[in-house]
């Protein structure tokens, strides 16, 4: 079965509410593993469309030397 691609603001509500869910911050590889549980993915490359819900403003992320990668969150 192929996932789903979310477009506009289901996309941006859904990497929200996983944010949100989390309590934690998230790497983009555990943002992408979650949106595939759902059978859904982002309309770019997962790491396009976090960058982009950066730059708008609605989320936070920044490089983790620890967890070796971008870190999203709410």
């Amino acid at each position: 079965m192929e996932n789903r691609v979310l477009k506009g603001e289901e996309a941006d509500q859904l990497i929200l509410q996983l944010l949100m869910d989390a309590g934690h911050p998230l790497t983009t590889r555990e943002v992408q593993m979650e949106t595939q549980k759902r059978l859904v993915r982002c309309p770019d490359s997962t790491a396009v469309f976090l960058n982009k819900l950066r730059l708008s403003g609605a989320i936070h992320g920044e490089m983790s030397k620890e967890r070796r990668g971008w870190i999203w969150w709410v």
